[in-house]
């Protein structure tokens, strides 16, 4: 048996090639394939991490297919593109207190995570827009536009956990893996990585060409299994933290307040693929069997939603639209 080559040592010579805008420019390299991981089985090469340029850049397979990523990966890339995501996102909200407000509010909802060794972090983002996200490795951004539609503790404490959902369950990690990602990039993009694999797939200038991608899809939403998980991952912190489960979804209903109707664009918390009211209806069927733990709101919990809600008051008549 074959043994599979390293992602580190893939390939020799692959840095010194110079791939053209697709694989159809060179005749002989889109027939030529990478195997960086998997089986040796040729009548498998689709399965296995087979990379076949003719694929790749036609877009029917992820560039990271075969590659070995993990929680260091995962922290890796939180760490290097947080920052640069909350600036291009609008840049950290200047009000120390108002930050220091959410970090008290998440402190409790994060120490949920059985991912104990993840830097987690969480950011309150200068943004208007309704929206919060997660990159991987445990960071966290919350628009301080969102502030003003969450009423009441439970509210936020949703939207924090269905993002540490997200982290929980290596969604970021797991999109990256897939095909749809890898359209999405250019072909110059693909191009990099490739050139990059044998000095390590996640070095910074792989990280450069991902981040677009990767920004898009954490501020638009996953696909529609990911994020129902994120919306069940919700119950698991309640459970923990002593929130009532029925409340679990009442965040979901006012975003149909907010937003107009027939809105095509998405987030994480708000889509149309799957629906938010479908959501709301699968959130509230899990939580009819669960009961609220016999154990109150923390104090240091409680304090910090008192002082975003200092800078951010809830509105009292959610905007409507149409």
């Amino acid at each position: 048996m074959t043994k599979p080559i390293a992602r580190r040592t893939i390939v020799a010579g692959l840095a010194g090639l110079t791939l053209g805008a697709s694989a159809a420019s060179f005749p002989a390299l889109a027939q030529f394939g990478l195997r960086i991981g998997g089986t040796s089985d040729d009548e498998n090469e689709d399965r296995g991490g087979f990379l076949n340029l003719n694929r790749l850049f036609s877009g029917v397979q992820s560039v990271f297919e075969g590659f070995t990523l993990d929680e260091k990966d995962e922290i890796r890339i939180g760490t290097n593109l947080f920052p640069k995501m909350v600036d291009r996102a609008g840049g950290p909200y200047g009000n120390r207190r108002a930050q220091r407000g959410i970090r008290n509010f998440s402190e409790e909802l994060l120490k949920t995570s059985d991912r104990k060794n993840l830097p987690w972090e969480i950011v309150l983002v200068n943004n208007n827009t309704v929206n919060a996200w997660a990159l991987p490795g445990g960071k966290i951004a919350i628009h301080k536009g969102l502030l003003r539609y969450t009423s009441s503790e439970d509210e936020l404490a949703a939207v924090i956990a269905h993002e540490i959902g997200h982290v929980e369950m290596s969604h970021g990690l797991a999109q990256m893996k897939t095909e749809d990602f890898t359209k999405g990039m250019s072909n110059i993009a693909r191009e990099t990585i490739l050139k990059q694999t044998n000095k390590g797939a996640l070095n910074n200038l792989v990280l450069d060409q991902v981040e677009d991608r990767l920004m898009n899809t954490v501020t638009t939403g996953y696909s529609r299994d990911r994020e129902f998980e994120a919306d069940q991952h919700i119950l698991k912190v309640f459970e923990k933290t002593g929130h009532d489960p029925a409340r679990a979804s009442n965040f979901f209903k006012s975003l149909l307040t907010v937003m107009p109707p027939g809105t095509k664009g998405t987030t994480s918390l708000f889509s149309t693929h799957p629906g938010t009211e479908d959501r709301i209806e699968r959130i509230e069927e899990a939580a009819r069997d669960l009961s609220r733990p016999d154990h109150g709101i923390q104090p240091a919990r409680m304090e910090g939603f008192r002082t975003v809600k200092r800078y951010f008051p809830s509105r009292r008549k959610y905007r409507r639209h149409g």
